[in-house]
């Protein structure tokens, strides 16, 4: 069973950090697209939150180390959140 992991912004952003956690977005993307189905779409409109759909289960540990060593990177660390969530799918 695949898993998701939401990475969202946990304060109001402003023009300078929307576009600082954009760019976040596009070092995740470009470090984790073959890992699992990440889109530089929903990064790119991304507000407050973007997705990391299709992670093997194995791989969920992993992908959020990675991830919190580019926030590390950004100096986003204390101001973002990575959480694995159940989505819901429609039949």
């Amino acid at each position: 069973m695949a898993r998701t992991l939401q990475v969202q912004l946990t304060v109001q952003p402003d023009s300078i950090l929307l576009h600082r956690f954009r760019n976040f977005g596009e070092e995740v993307y470009t470090a984790l697209r073959e890992e699992c189905a990440v889109s530089l779409d929903e990064i790119d409109s991304a507000t407050t939150t973007f997705h990391l759909r299709q992670i093997h289960k194995r791989f969920v540990r992993t992908a959020a180390a990675m991830m919190r060593e580019l926030l590390r990177k950004h100096h986003m660390l204390e101001i973002v959140t990575v959480d694995e969530i159940r989505e819901t799918t429609e039949a």
